[in-house]
């Protein structure tokens, strides 16, 4: 009989339905369409004859996943568009440079060589740019209206967001595929329910991925929870599909509990938006919100208490160690997991299979005998209940991991998205204070007025409330989460052994 697999795990450290809503319309033809117009047939053009795997083709000429990289970029220059007519980074409120003397140091030449920032997704892109410079060197930043607004609280136990005031749910549920253009085109649609309203809408991955594009985009110092990973083959395979589905419940569940991405506008229309027009509307009003990157700190409202940075810093420098010794045991986890359910699969449902087998030539070979001499106890028999125990033993490890080690790997898998974000975040706020530092050296040297270095004070504090807001979350999470994850996945492993003994009891009653 080989070893128990639950043995066995501490000697390996080894180890994927589109998104839903149908096409959003089709424009008019026209010659003489106007910008507006035009945007439409693109969006139209793109949402018709986009693959699944294209999942950028709503979001808008020049945001594909190939210029993912100079995608804040793209987004700087639309920021830059809008200020012509709104005035949200007007220069003219820059203080004049001092006079060129060969040793000053001007505040743009402060802003871009503090440097660094936090990585995009496909790690090449930088969120802390000229965002970030515009928002810490006292630029005006835009209105914020009372719904945008974010609170953090100074509470006895630490700083926080402010608590949702109502909690609510969303279902994922239903993926069925769909066709269009008469069947030259299939996609998976899934059902979002929220529990505030039970309203469903349909939305395909690519509407997902969209939407993770914007979450990161927007929250400079919040890691947005991972999307499954993408597949070319057997997308539709039904097994498939239904893994897709509860990953993605994974990822609502965690954005549902967060009190900031839970409430925000694009989260908020994702969820309940089921008219054509007003999504293109809400979409594109997402994709030039002007509180993006280190700017939606504008739309922070922390304590007026100044934090002392002596006590903000030791609390970063330990995010800073612990992240990435969490994201190696969280990776080690995940590889046993998929290498557990393999073994399960596939080698101790063999391995059990062929004890019944063998147990079975055994019973087969026995009734050869009993049927020249009849005895009052049929051993063949026996041996024969005991070899159909073996073969359901085996069956049942084939089918344990869906109880066990694979819901674990989806817990994991959100935990280790996240945890790849956190050294971005963490590196977004350092860029900040190094900002001032440099500021703090421009006003000693009476190169920078003390009104304006107050002002990068006060929003470095705003900062540090908030990164240590989302520290105190995600802990909080780490220590709910995990624990009913692990709790979970050990009461499914001793229910299973359970099973086995049970089984191996009954076997043992024939003899």
């Amino acid at each position: 009989m080989p070893p128990p697999p639950a043995v066995m795990v501490a000697q390996s450290t080894g180890v994927s339905k589109s998104g839903s809503q149908q096409a959003l319309g089709g424009g008019g033809n026209r010659y003489d369409q106007t910008a507006d117009d035009w945007g439409e047939q693109q969006d139209d053009w793109d949402d018709d004859w986009d693959d699944d795997n294209d999942t950028y083709s709503e979001i808008g000429p020049g945001s594909s996943a190939a210029g993912r990289s100079n995608g804040q970029t793209q987004s700087y220059h639309q920021q830059q568009q809008q200020s012509a007519t709104s005035s949200y980074y007007a220069n003219a409120n820059l203080p004049a440079p001092p006079p060129s003397d060969g040793d000053t140091m001007s505040l743009a030449s402060v802003a871009t060589t503090a440097g660094g920032g936090r990585s995009r997704a496909a790690g090449t892109g930088k969120i802390f740019s000229k965002s970030g410079d515009n928002y810490l060197m006292g630029m005006p930043v835009p209105d914020v209206s009372e719904a945008d607004r974010v609170h953090v609280l100074l509470m006895e136990h630490g700083i926080v967001w402010k608590p949702m005031r109502d909690s609510y749910t969303v279902s994922v549920d239903s993926p069925k595929k769909e066709k269009k253009f008469n069947g030259l085109k299939s996609f998976i649609a899934y059902q979002l329910t929220p529990s505030f309203n039970n309203i469903p809408v349909a939305r395909r991955y690519k509407h997902f991925d969209w939407l993770h594009e914007r979450l990161v985009d927007k929250f400079c110092l919040i890691p947005i929870p991972p999307l499954p990973d993408k597949q070319i083959s057997g997308r539709y395979d039904e097994e498939f599909v239904e893994h897709r589905r509860i990953q993605l419940q994974e990822f609502v569940d965690w954005v549902c509990r967060h009190p900031v991405l839970s409430t925000c506008g694009v989260w908020m229309h994702f969820l309940t938006c089921t008219d054509e027009k007003k999504w293109k509307t809400g979409k594109r009003t997402a994709e030039k919100d002007p509180l993006v990157g280190t700017m939606f700190c504008a739309s922070v409202f922390p304590p007026e208490k100044t934090l002392l940075q002596s006590l903000v810093e030791p609390q970063v420098e330990s995010a800073g160690q612990f992240v990435p010794q969490m994201d190696a045991a969280v990776k080690t986890l995940f590889a046993i997991c998929g290498d557990q359910s393999k073994k399960f699969q596939v080698q101790w449902k063999k391995e059990y299979q062929r004890i019944g087998e063998g147990f079975s030539e055994m019973a087969r070979a026995l009734a050869v005998d009993e049927r020249r001499a009849a005895t009052q106890l049929s051993l063949s028999s026996s041996v024969g209940q005991a070899a159909g125990v073996f073969i359901n033993i085996g069956q049942l490890f084939g089918e344990q991991p869906k109880h066990d080690f694979i819901p674990f790997s989806d817990r994991l898998h959100i935990y280790r998205g996240l945890l790849a974000g956190w050294p971005d975040t963490l590196g977004e706020y350092r860029n900040a204070v190094q900002k001032r530092k440099d500021c703090e050296r421009l006003t000693a040297e009476q190169k920078m007025e003390n009104v304006q270095m107050q002002e990068v004070n006060r929003r470095v504090d705003v900062m540090s409330y908030a990164l240590l807001a989302e520290m105190s979350h995600f802990r909080a999470e780490r220590d709910t989460h995990l624990k009913d994850t692990i709790r979970n996945f050990i009461g499914e492993q001793i229910e299973f052994y359970k099973s086995i003994v049970q089984k191996l009891e009954q076997a043992q009653t024939h003899f």
